[in-house]
């Protein structure tokens, strides 16, 4: 039998297996982004939500999800790359003319919404997400094996693509319910936590401003209209999520924010103010980050990425790197104890307590109830 020029109708090849895989990849790829878009906007946790795509300021998924082509009407954009990954597979397990031209079709559009969303991480969000982006690499593979194997063409079949866009309707109401319960619940819980913070009282900013910049706006700390002062402990976990929330806090906020650091590790040997030893490698690595101002947000980050190698020798390596010097150096302990005595104007008892606008929070909430907050004291400074 002569093989016809088609990618699906010649049986299971191994062109069409591959097709096949690699549609599956975008089905999981595009599942994994829809949970990631839920998780990050609606958290059910502290300090949101832990990701595979976060690996840096700029490989990350969150300033993809926090962009405004996130979603379409409330139905997360990754929804879309969902159904196109299953219409390919059922191109494939159920071959015909007109799916294999509806496929093709759209393996084009979608291709093309591909290098949209690629160049507009790059340029509106300085950023790229990882998932996405591997999503962008299946797309291009699947219109390359449709284009060179496939019925080449622009224009899908109007009765499959009747079926394929009733499924998607289906689907995107659905998503869209879920979407305006979720943002229902989140207003009202960000509205109660925007009530809870402006009737704390103000303790004002830290009065003698710390050396130890995480990022700044401005020439001084006090002129931005949001000032964080994080009094944190480079053992503590919690603190971890914090110091792991800020990237996104500045890229959200840019030209707005102001983050300053103060030790305050939880460890009698350095910390008079506490009465025992649970973090017995605090004070080390709060030595190593007083050693230069200048690099301190650079050792901050790498200090807190290994943090769970703290006992094992990691601050040695790390001290090799930054300065051998500068964990037993005596002045370097005097600005930690410098800095911890800052914690009396606010009657810091535990880790992480953020500072933000004079107002005391301790411990953390999601990045989510942040910029509630942050979005109510912006709206007061422009009045």
């Amino acid at each position: 039998m002569e093989k016809k020029n088609s990618l699906t109708l010649n049986g299971m090849t191994g062109l069409n297996f591959l097709f096949i895989l690699n549609a599956a990849a975008m089905v999981g790829v595009s599942i994994y982004l829809t949970t990631h878009f839920y998780s990050t906007l609606y958290p059910t946790q502290l300090g949101g939500a832990g990701s595979l795509c976060n690996l840096s300021n700029f490989f990350n998924c969150d300033a993809a999800t926090y962009s405004r082509l996130a979603h379409v009407a409330g139905v997360p954009t990754a929804f879309f790359g969902m159904i196109i990954g299953l219409l390919f597979i059922f191109t494939s397990l159920m071959p015909s003319v007109a799916m294999e031209k509806t496929a093709n079709a759209f393996s084009k559009y979608n291709f093309i919404g591909c290098i949209f969303l690629f160049l507009f991480s790059l340029g509106a969000l300085g950023s790229l997400c990882p998932f996405c982006t591997l999503y962008y690499v299946l797309s291009g593979i699947a219109f390359f094996l449709l284009w060179k194997g496939g019925q080449n063409s622009w224009v899908p079949d109007l009765k499959v693509t009747g079926v394929w866009g009733a499924i998607l309707l289906v689907g995107a109401f659905l998503m869209h319910q879920n979407t305006a319960g979720k943002e229902n619940m989140r207003s009202k819980l960000n509205t109660s936590i925007v009530q809870q913070y402006n009737t704390m009282g103000s303790l004002g900013d830290p009065t003698q401003e710390s050396p130890y910049k995480i990022h700044m706006s401005t020439a001084t700390f006090a002129e931005a209209p949001i000032r964080i002062s994080i009094f944190s402990d480079f053992e503590c976990p919690f603190c971890k999520v914090v110091a792991e929330q800020m990237p996104e806090l500045i890229r959200r906020y840019p030209g707005k924010i102001n983050i300053q650091y103060f030790f305050y590790p939880l460890d009698a040997k350095c910390n008079s103010n506490v009465k025992g030893r649970f973090h017995e490698s605090a004070c080390d690595a709060a030595y190593l980050a007083a050693c230069d101002e200048k690099k301190f947000a650079q050792v901050h980050d790498e200090i807190f990425a290994n943090q769970d190698n703290l006992k094992s020798g990691i601050l040695v390596d790390l001290a090799k790197k930054y300065g051998e010097t500068c964990i037993g150096n005596e002045e370097n302990k005097n600005k930690v104890i410098t800095a911890i005595n800052g914690a009396t104007q606010f009657n810091i008892k535990s880790t992480p307590t953020i500072i933000l606008n004079g107002k005391k929070i301790e411990g953390t909430i999601p990045n989510g109830q942040f910029f509630a907050i942050f979005d109510d004291i912006l709206s007061g400074a422009n009045k």
